[in-house]
């Protein structure tokens, strides 16, 4: 028959059962070069000689794709649908509907002591961005920063807005002496993550530019180095042993000393113990909801919305649970990362141990996959159904071009 994309009247009209105008022979011919995939019956091995091994070679086959494509979308679909502006503006309008209990003169000020890139401007839009009565602020950008933020997170008019009476929760990047100027009491729940990942996704979400010049991962950190004259006092508030000077004392560079570091973060430890909610965002799919049964109990809030952020969690646990971003680097550029984070992964082992010791973190999706097949196996689920739904809506496609009469099933 020859080519099937020809768009002679012939091949046309073997397509479909009657005849076409010349001016629509391009569209016919274009579709039909999909009769291939359409036709296609799913699931069937037949190279296997028993129906047993015919299902067994299915469910590794689900496996498979459910493993490489998760691999090949899961940058595409996090970046593209989950964060894509639509989304964003959507869920931004909607978590405002959020309202917080009324409290008596005697409650404590709600206080989320965000570590940055902790998911926790996503976990405030799906659960407590009460527009009324939480205050949030900080910002991880470096123009931000040089702007508003060099010595404190914690302006002096913040200050006054967490005092006044109808305040009722405030965001920030606070650090314990911001937190010890607020003549309230306090109500703390903080989540941490691995200190070597959230350090390289910052870099990855700014993309660090000094001089001129682009900076690797290992550079952007080393530019930190309050021993160098030339020292980024960005860099070093954000990346070293930043966590554990945010939550001991304070994470500004000009506000440290090197002789008191193993106080500080004794320190650190007390914070944790001290928090009404520790959380992990390796562990979001559970601790997110934690987090709202807890701290959150009464807000009023329609409850897809915090339903649609833990759906997204349980899309994205491969993401959380695997070290993707230390994966990328050699041996020797991690161990240069990992001397300006000494302190942060001390305590970041430490709270695993104290507070979530069943989690465990993985260098690879492969490894996470084949620990977890039933997930595994779910997720291939989820991509048959959406692969049967494009083939229906394409065979659906097919019908409507060929005028509703059904297409022949022609051999290419």
């Amino acid at each position: 028959m020859g080519d099937p994309g020809q768009n002679d009247p012939e091949t046309i009209s073997r397509w479909c059962p009657h005849q076409y105008p010349q001016q629509q022979q391009q569209q016919y011919a274009v579709a039909r070069r999909s009769e291939a995939f359409w036709s296609l019956k799913p699931y069937v091995v037949k190279w296997c000689p028993f129906g047993c091994w015919r299902r067994v070679a299915s469910v590794a086959g689900v496996i498979a794709c459910a493993t490489s494509s998760y691999v090949m979308l899961n940058e595409h679909v996090e970046h593209g649908i989950f964060k894509s502006d639509t989304l964003h503006k959507h869920w931004n309008l909607a978590g405002r509907q959020a309202i917080l209990p009324n409290g008596t003169v005697d409650s404590p000020l709600i206080v989320f002591q965000h570590i940055p890139r902790t998911s926790g401007d996503s976990m405030k839009t799906h659960l407590f961005s009460d527009p009324k009565h939480a205050f949030s602020t900080s910002s991880p950008w470096p123009s931000h920063f040089a702007q508003n933020f060099t010595e404190t997170y914690f302006l002096a008019k913040d200050l006054e807005t967490a005092m006044d009476p109808s305040t009722k929760l405030i965001k920030g990047y606070y650090s314990r002496r911001d937190l010890q100027t607020i003549g309230r009491k306090q109500k703390v729940f903080i989540f941490l993550r691995h200190p070597v990942e959230r350090v390289l996704s910052l870099f990855h979400m700014i993309h660090p530019v000094r001089g001129g010049r682009a900076m690797d991962e290992a550079t952007f950190l080393a530019a930190g180095n309050s021993s160098l004259k030339t020292a980024w006092d960005y860099s070093c508030t954000f990346t070293t042993n930043s966590m554990t000077w945010q939550l001991g004392a304070h994470q500004h560079c000009a506000s440290r000393s090197a002789a008191d570091a193993r106080v500080v973060l004794a320190k650190a430890k007390q914070a944790l113990e001290e928090a009404a909610f520790v959380g992990f965002y390796e562990a979001l799919n559970v601790d997110f909801w934690a987090l709202k049964e807890s701290i959150f109990p009464s807000v009023q809030l329609p409850r897809y919305i915090p339903a649609a952020f833990w759906l997204g969690t349980w899309l994205s646990l491969p993401r959380l649970r695997v070290l993707k971003f230390s994966a990328r680097l050699s041996d020797d550029a991690l161990d240069s990362i990992r001397q300006h984070l000494d302190l942060d992964l001390e305590l970041y082992e430490w709270a695993l141990k104290r507070f979530k010791p069943e989690l465990v973190l993985y260098t690879s999706y492969r490894s996470f996959f084949w620990e977890h097949p039933c997930y595994t196996l779910t997720l291939g689920f989820l991509l048959l159904l959406l692969t049967s739904a494009c083939r229906c809506c394409g065979r659906a496609a097919l019908k409507k071009l060929c005028g509703g009469q059904p297409a022949l099933k022609s051999v290419l």
